[in-house]
């Protein structure tokens, strides 16, 4: 068998088994929490929101296994998650672990309506703050890549910060943000890029049929100014539209493109279409930044480091697929390939938006 055509069944079998998990993880599997930490004199005044279907997996919060866990079965349920936050964090205050003193337990619904168990809790100290320690590993026991995203704030300085397993947060009375960490926050958009299924079956979809180089790059500078525009203008909340309705259109831009692929010859025009629907996948990444409810300040580089980070994931991708499919459209299998992937994307897109539909 020709070796081009063995690579290529090759990368059929990758979109396949990327896209066999979809039902059970979703297009969007990131394990994403969020935590926020305020510094006062002799305490610090803590909230973790966890999302609840972690959180019920982990606990059984939903005692009479309706399928919704209420705010009256989270608060019966709240010494397991007071000692669940005090196995999995690390809270040192001038070189000494203190135990957390649990304030207020409450459901909390990000951006996409999704839930969240809020704990809200002090960090006590007998004397004046002048360093803190944080670990945060919360879900890392049902993830290993889990990530959250935190904020520490002391008067009206902020400093944004990433927590992974093994990572720790140390600071003192004078926070002072600074790039340093901005690589968090790259790495975090390549994460959400690799991790956002749907994203990736969208630009391989592109990709299909890009045709030349330069063609390529029209296709991917469009789809980068879009999503770009609407990224900045969704998280400094210019403009908010409904994340169910989001994604319901980021589900229809996949359908449409494998649909596209099938059924035109001519994609001269392809990187207009691009253009519209990059600025719906745009309003889809802001959401991760938008759940952080972060300042100007610490939002600004926020963003531009986590676009950063999703173009480099974009690049990769490219720099994957590209080589294989140049050596495609100079083979007789170039039409069967290209109709059975873009057959993938159509079917997938499909399943998602139906899914989606089920929201409204």
């Amino acid at each position: 068998m020709n070796s081009l055509v063995v690579k290529l069944i090759l990368l059929m079998v990758v979109m396949l088994t990327v896209v066999s998990d979809i039902p059970r993880l979703g297009a969007h599997p990131l394990s994403l929490s969020y935590s926020s930490f305020i510094l006062e004199q002799k305490q610090v005044v803590a909230t973790y929101r966890l999302p609840i279907d972690d959180m019920d997996l982990l606990l059984r919060l939903d005692s009479d296994i309706d399928g919704v866990v209420t705010i009256e079965e989270t608060r019966r349920a709240s010494d397991a998650i007071l000692k669940y936050l005090q196995d999995w964090t690390s809270i040192s205050i001038n070189g000494v672990k203190v135990s957390a003193q649990l304030q207020l337990l409450d459901i909390w619904n990000d951006n996409e309506q999704f839930p969240y168990v809020q704990i809200s809790v002090l960090y006590p100290s007998d004397n004046v703050i002048i360093k803190l320690d944080a670990n945060v590993n919360v879900l890392t026991d049902l993830y290993k890549y889990h990530r959250s995203l935190a904020e520490f704030m002391l008067g009206d300085q902020r400093e944004e910060f990433i927590f992974y397993l093994g990572n720790t947060w140390t600071g003192t009375r004078e926070l002072q943000r600074t790039w340093s960490d901005a690589g968090q926050f790259i790495k975090l958009g390549i994460e959400h890029i690799f991790g956002g299924y749907d994203h990736i079956l969208f630009l391989l979809g592109l990709l299909l049929v890009a045709g030349s180089l330069r063609r390529l790059v029209v296709i991917v500078t469009s789809f980068t100014v879009a999503h770009t525009i609407t990224l900045a203008l969704s998280a400094f909340g210019v403009v908010q539209p409904a994340a169910q309705m989001v994604e319901v259109i980021v589900a229809l831009s996949i359908a449409w493109v494998g649909l596209e692929n099938l059924i035109f010859r001519d994609f001269r025009y392809r990187w207009i279409l691009t253009f519209i629907f990059g600025l719906a996948h745009g309003f889809g990444f802001a959401s991760v930044l938008q759940n952080m409810n972060l300042q100007r300040e610490g939002l600004l580089m926020a963003l531009l480091t986590f676009n950063l980070g999703v173009e480099i994931g974009q690049l990769l991708i490219i720099a994957v697929f590209w080589p294989v499919l140049q050596q495609l459209s100079r083979t007789r299998h170039r039409d069967l390939i290209v109709r059975l992937a873009s057959l993938v994307i159509l079917i997938f897109g499909t399943l998602w938006l139906a899914e989606r539909l089920k929201w409204f």
